[in-house]
């Protein structure tokens, strides 16, 4: 009977009764997208590469560069590639990236009786709700938009991510590759992954050319490639990531000198052209430096999940807990 009694009370942890399409880790300490295959796909390619750079160049460079005892640099260098690659993948698509607490049924009602009243002619239908609202953000006028899933407002610069089914704060992309939505939470983290891939994907190259150039000199080209064929593998791998991985980095880099988010510089919200009217980034620090200081650097944004999953677990707790009591008395 105590068991029952306990089911009853706590039918289900707090991440179970999260409405979001996400996936829970480890009682809840972790969270990704549905995407969580490519996410670990990911993974599995950078600790292939790494054992092959590790089985075939490390070793042949630690016996073979001059003056002896010089090679164990590489080694070490490449420890340092696959940790910073692999902390930074799993903290950009294992946590939470900034989801905005969706509002209660008490509070929806008051939320959408402060939206702007629309002139006729809108296309809303008379008695429906507004959609939109205007509010004083950093000197500027702002138009909110409200959220028919999350029933709220969304903030400045957040938008509602339709295969997670959640509004992010400061929302840049979705990127299937992580396994997760990029926001304001993880944004930091996706910007070093990309970064560290590039440049650990450029020092294997380099590593691959030195082996295949130093065995040359004894065996013959063609010699080396047979006796060596991890190098080539790598260099091809570690091609196809620099290509691909180098160029989206360099995107990143100027959307944080000019600060702006993808989705805002493809929607174009403050790009003068798009908008028809002069446009004033209200985020953007006096120099690109501060800007960086401030996305890679400035402070943890705070977590809001656990705050509205707690609410709705305690309320339907104290439910269950009324109805026993009702039971038992």
């Amino acid at each position: 009977m105590v068991k029952a009694r306990y089911q009853l009370i706590m039918p289900l942890r707090k991440y179970q009764k999260f409405p979001g399409n996400n996936r829970f880790w480890c009682c809840g300490a972790l969270m990704s997208s549905r995407q969580v295959s490519i996410l670990i796909f990911c993974a599995i390619i950078i600790v292939v590469v790494s054992a092959l750079f590790f089985a075939f160049d490390a070793r042949f460079l630690v016996v073979n560069v001059e003056p002896l005892g010089v090679g164990v640099i590489f080694p070490v260098l490449g420890v340092l590639g696959l940790y910073f690659s692999m902390s930074f993948l799993f903290k950009t698509g294992c946590i939470d990236s900034g989801i905005l607490p969706r509002a209660l049924p008490d509070e929806i009602a008051y939320m959408q009786s402060q939206g702007d009243e629309e002139p006729a002619g809108s296309g809303r239908t008379l008695g429906a709700p507004a959609r939109y609202k205007t509010v004083q953000h950093m000197g500027q006028k702002v138009k909110l938009k409200w959220c028919v899933t999350c029933n709220l407002w969304r903030p400045p610069r957040a938008s509602h991510c339709g295969l997670c089914n959640n509004c992010y704060e400061n929302f840049d992309h979705h990127c299937p590759w992580v396994g997760n939505c990029v926001a304001r939470r993880n944004y930091r983290y996706f910007y070093l992954f990309l970064t560290t891939i590039a440049v650990t994907g450029v020092y294997m190259m380099a590593c691959n050319i030195t082996v295949i150039v130093l065995a040359s000199k004894k065996m013959g080209f063609g010699d080396a490639l047979k006796t060596y064929p991890g190098s080539v593998i790598e260099f091809c791998v570690s091609g196809l990531a620099v290509i691909s991985v180098s160029g989206l980095s360099c995107m990143h880099t100027w959307l944080i000198a000019r600060m702006e988010t993808t989705n805002e510089d493809i929607k174009g919200t403050f790009n003068p052209r798009k908008q028809g009217r002069t446009v004033h980034n209200p985020y953007r620090r006096r120099n690109c430096c501060l800007n960086f200081l401030f996305v890679i650097c400035g402070p943890f944004p705070p977590r809001f999940l656990s705050l509205i999953v707690q609410i709705l677990y305690d309320g339907e707790a104290a439910h269950f807990m009324s109805q026993e009591q009702s039971v038992y008395v």
